[in-house]
């Protein structure tokens, strides 16, 4: 018996696209991720719609992503960015979902934090010239 993806015991795109907007309506006032968004994200609407695409096919649902996470590495994001960026998405995911499927959405940001950081340690280790 075939058990239902993520993305569908989440509620679909309609759910993720709760969770992206409420996680970012949060991100954007928070002191510490709040600075990294104002002067990367220009285009909130079209940022939210590829984020939703990103979570889609991070839970099973329709592979819309695309993109990579190369153009995170660039950033200068610190230990404490992921730190929080993980305790804000963990936050917003049990207040929309509770706590079991909270969880396994974290086990996949913790996947992609971790990735995201030896990409960053990988770059700043890099020598030019």
């Amino acid at each position: 018996m075939q058990t239902a993806s993520l993305y569908d015991r989440l509620g679909g795109r309609p759910a993720l696209d709760r969770l992206v907007a409420a996680f970012y309506g949060d991100a954007q006032n928070d002191p510490v991720l709040g600075p990294v968004f104002a002067t990367q994200v220009h285009d909130w609407p079209s940022h939210l719609v590829t984020v939703a695409d990103f979570w889609s096919t991070q839970a099973g649902g329709p592979r819309l992503y695309r993109g990579g996470m190369g153009r995170h590495i660039r950033l200068g994001l610190q230990p404490e960015h992921f730190a929080r960026w993980l305790a804000l998405w963990e936050q917003t995911a049990r207040s929309l979902f509770g706590d079991d499927l909270a969880a396994e959405l974290m086990a996949i940001a913790r996947l992609v934090a971790g990735r995201l950081q030896e990409m960053a340690a990988g770059f700043s280790g890099l020598r030019i010239g």
